[in-house]
């Protein structure tokens, strides 16, 4: 494993939150379409998370894709006759925002009930010796001036409505910064435990610290193309109520992957009641309550790992992987378990789904079927969209990334709006 595979899979790791960097993916159809790399994002409360990364298609140049052979891709209708499928009337009011002209965007990206308040760009850097690790450079939406900031924080969260932010100086730190977007001074909480993470609930009032003794993002290069982890023990978790100044700390052991990788993040589940972590080399999730101690998976919410958008808003669609070759994704009917790939749509072939915009509506990352940088000839280069779950049009929200598994590609991290 090289150390660009080793930063992919610590990123996917994050990328799975419906808030986080979501969506660093190298992901293969056919006979290798279950080996996959993820790398979203998440971060922050995700997620990320975060969860942007890469998204191969090794299948694409294979052959067998809808609209390669010079006929029309066929359109998924994801919600059939069904009226009752029909998203919500009240859903995908808000404006639709977005900077479909910049390769990294300049302006807010926001659709439904989902914004993207901070994205990051990631680089290895030589630490000391043989060592290298993952960084992150954080760009932070300010609404005074319209655009994507700068930041110089190690790790950051935006909190729902993009208002504020949860910050670290390094990776680890001894303390957790909130501050606002426009300004102001920064209110820092001085941890018991060093913490490598830091996301907010998913109303905002409380944040999660995943704490660590080193650095979890460390590695040791023994030559090229090969590495060993550095060992960095997490500690546990550590719950900051902010308004009321208290927090509380939870020790919680991680389990050994073999050594695999070392940072192992927890995550808010969807409704800010349970705690949760990857498990079984990132293939399951294992949940917690807020004392630290181990809960039985909800009958509501996926254990095993699915596409990072989760869960739609009201419950209905759960962002899948695709059954068969037609597709890469895919959304699963919670009502009926049918799941009904997502084939190309409008020229696209959607790689991955993101987040949820509203019940009607995912954002998903996509590269084109067609033309001189076409999916066939760059699978890594996509970009943004919004899709209808009908089947209807789609609407470009960023440009292309040119190679998002190359160091500089950036990475959004979805918050609620």
């Amino acid at each position: 494993m090289t150390i660009d595979e080793l930063v992919r899979r610590t990123l996917r790791d994050w990328s799975e939150e419906a808030r986080d960097p979501a969506d660093l993916a190298s992901r293969a159809l056919g006979r290798r379409r279950r080996s996959r790399v993820r790398m979203f994002a998440v971060v922050a409360g995700a997620t990320a998370a975060v969860v942007a990364g890469a998204f191969a298609v090794p299948g694409l140049v294979a052959g067998g894709v809808p609209g390669t052979d010079g006929t029309e891709p066929a359109v998924a209708v994801a919600t059939g006759s069904d009226p009752s499928a029909a998203p919500d009337p009240s859903a995908g009011t808000r404006e639709t925002l977005g900077d479909a002209d910049s390769a990294t965007p300049e302006t807010l990206v926001a659709a439904g009930d989902t914004a993207v308040y901070a994205y990051y760009t990631w680089r290895n850097e030589k630490v000391v010796g043989n060592r290298e690790a993952r960084r992150l450079t954080w760009h932070l939406y300010d609404g005074d001036s319209g655009t994507y900031e700068k930041t110089p924080w190690a790790w950051l969260d935006p909190a729902p409505g993009g208002e504020s932010a949860a910050v670290l100086e390094s990776i680890p730190a001894n303390r957790v910064g909130v501050v606002t977007v426009r300004g102001g001074e920064v209110r820092w909480f001085d941890l018991e435990h060093p913490a490598g993470a830091v996301s907010w609930s998913p109303d905002g009032t409380r944040l999660l610290v995943t704490d660590y003794d080193d650095d979890p993002d460390q590695v040791e290069v023994m030559g090229k193309d090969s590495w060993a982890v550095v060992p960095a023990t997490r500690t546990g978790f550590t719950l900051i109520d902010p308004a009321a100044g208290r927090q509380d700390f939870h020790p919680v052991a991680a389990e050994s992957d073999g050594d695999v990788i070392s940072r192992r993040d927890f995550f808010w589940n969807a409704d800010g009641t349970l705690i949760w972590e990857w498990t079984d080399l990132g293939n399951s999730k294992k949940f917690y309550g807020m004392d630290g101690a181990p809960r039985p998976v909800p009958t509501d919410e996926p254990a095993k790992r699915e596409q990072a958008a989760g869960l739609s808003p009201g419950g209905r669609w759960l962002a899948s992987d695709s059954p068969d070759r037609t597709a890469v994704t895919a959304l699963k009917d919670m009502r009926t378990g049918e799941v009904r790939p997502l084939r190309p749509i409008d020229g696209y072939w959607i790689e991955q789904l993101a987040a949820w915009a509203d019940d009607g509506h995912v954002i998903a990352w996509a590269c084109e079927l067609k033309g001189t940088d076409g999916c066939v000839k760059s699978e890594f280069r996509n970009r943004l969209l919004l899709v209808d779950v009908q089947g209807g049009a789609v609407v470009p929200l960023t440009g292309y990334r040119e190679n998002s598994q190359r160091p500089g590609a950036w990475v959004p991290v979805f918050s609620r709006r």
